[in-house]
């Protein structure tokens, strides 16, 4: 994770290899990080996706992560950005 600011991280290059998708993987990465966010006392947590990553998004959307407009992309790969509220 990167701190954007005080309040706001953002979750970068989150990845599972192909091999190992299907293990519950990406859920427990997820969990981790929310929850050292939380120990750093984040408001709020971002990230950069692409529509075309079906799973990841969906994982994304499974804890809570709503579509925002982008903004500061840094990501020539990014056509999405989402964030979380904590």
């Amino acid at each position: 994770m990167i701190k954007v600011d005080a309040e706001t991280f953002e979750l970068a290059k989150l990845a599972v290899t192909e091999k190992y998708q299907g293990l519950s993987i990406g859920r427990d990465l997820m969990t981790y990080c929310l929850s050292v966010a939380k120990q750093k006392q984040a408001k709020k947590i971002i990230l950069y996706t692409d529509n075309k990553l079906v799973s990841a998004v969906a994982l994304y959307r499974k804890f809570s992560f709503k579509e925002v407009p982008i903004i500061n992309n840094k990501y020539v790969d990014s056509d999405l950005m989402m964030a979380l509220d904590l």
